[in-house]
């Protein structure tokens, strides 16, 4: 298990799921040509050929889109954004690829760990179904891993998701730095604090473990990342963390060590298990503010759909907390409709706007308004026996006039 860091500012060790411009720009329409759909499709587990499976997988996802009615063009955009898990490598096993497409064009398509194993599904509607995949992107933020050696250390910046491979900040050679002329030494006879970070004869310890967090926060700025995981030499994650700032540090250490080819995709499995402890707390922590927030005077936090959707319309809401029955829970006799913005998330007003899903409205509004959505396993606790809560942007929310 990780030696998980104190969460002091759990929002900035949490992931949101970016909505690009074409997500942006989509209307909510009635009409079967406008039908927007959504796959998510767990790559299969495959001893044989997984290439060959994934295919397969996603073929079948098609013909379910095609099944829903979806129009030939947008049935064929989904199909051409499967991906590639051979490119993917180890990083797709347990991985669910989500991609949203309408009107014949590629909207989203994005490779996410989900909290539990998802069937293949297909949605065809008004918007989008991103529940899972927006609290699937919340588990994992963008970071830093430090990979530390006494003979050289490496830093790789992950964006967030792992959408993209990771950048490399080598750390081994700081400038200025003296030769070692016994650079073979046994580190028991290496002297001093010099030694902890890199193997320089004379002095320089203390600006090796400078220049290494340095590295690490350029690495962490590269992504915008606010979590550092080290592996390796102990000692040098310890100097090299005591210069990070409290934004990005402490580092957390995972175990596992240097790669012959100075990589870092074979601590893939540690790091998933890191991020998932390090964001259970962070959401744990947000948890824990909506209540005393929610009793105030000047509330910074709301319980319960109404109030939600008030401060959806009014884009004060950060963080978005939904309980994981959200969608059972649904009126079947109320109204949920999508307003002239994107953030209006209207209950109980038919005439106004285009009638969508309960859940897909919800979600849709936070995303507009880049809010965290966060899912709770049940309506206890945080969620204090509703469906839905949210943190607010201010300690006061406006109101409508």
């Amino acid at each position: 298990m990780p030696e998980a860091s104190t969460i002091t500012h759990p929002l900035l060790r949490l992931g949101r799921l970016e909505l690009g411009p074409g997500l942006r720009a989509l209307q909510p329409a009635a009409a079967a040509s406008d039908l927007v759909l959504t796959a998510m499709v767990p790559v299969p587990e495959s001893a044989g050929n997984p290439a060959h499976a994934w295919d397969v997988a996603w073929a079948d996802a098609v013909r379910e889109a095609e099944h829903l009615g979806a129009p030939a063009a947008t049935a064929q955009a989904l199909a051409g954004a499967a991906g590639n898990v051979l490119e993917r490598g180890a990083r797709a096993a347990g991985e669910t690829r989500t991609v949203v497409a309408a009107r014949g064009q590629l909207l989203l398509a994005r490779w996410l760990v989900l909290a539990e194993a998802a069937e293949p599904s297909v949605f065809a509607g008004p918007l989008p179904r991103l529940r899972q995949a927006a609290a699937g992107a919340a588990r994992r933020p963008a970071y830093v891993v430090v990979v530390a050696d006494r003979r050289g250390t490496d830093v790789f910046a992950h964006d967030a998701g792992d959408q993209q491979p990771a950048k490399h900040f080598p750390a081994e050679h700081r400038p200025g730095a003296q030769h070692d002329p016994h650079p073979d030494r046994p580190p028991a006879q290496l002297h001093g604090e010099r030694h902890v970070t890199d193997s320089e004869p004379l002095t320089g310890g203390e600006r090796n473990d400078e220049f290494i967090a340095a590295r690490v926060a350029d690495a962490a700025n590269s992504v915008g990342a606010h979590i550092v995981l080290g592996a390796g030499d102990r000692h040098i994650l310890d100097a090299v963390g005591a210069h990070l700032p409290d934004s990005i540090g402490p580092i957390t250490v995972i175990e596992g060590g240097p790669h012959p080819d100075r990589r870092d995709d074979h601590l893939i499995a540690e790091v998933g298990a890191a991020l998932d402890e390090i964001t259970a707390e962070a959401a744990a922590a947000v948890g824990d503010l909506i209540a005393p927030l929610s009793i105030r005077d000047d509330p910074g936090a709301v319980l319960g759909m109404p109030a939600v959707a008030e401060q959806l319309a009014e884009q004060q809401v950060a963080v978005l907390l939904v309980a994981a029955d959200l969608d059972p829970i649904a009126d079947a006799d109320a109204s949920y409709t999508i307003g002239s913005a994107p953030t209006e998330f209207l209950v109980g007003q038919p005439d106004i706007g285009i009638e969508v899903p309960m859940e897909d409205g919800l979600i849709w509004a936070a995303l507009h308004q880049d809010a965290i959505v966060l899912e709770l396993p049940d309506r206890s606790g945080a969620l204090g026996g509703e469906p839905v809560a949210a943190l607010l942007r201010r300690g006061s929310p406006r109101r409508r006039s």
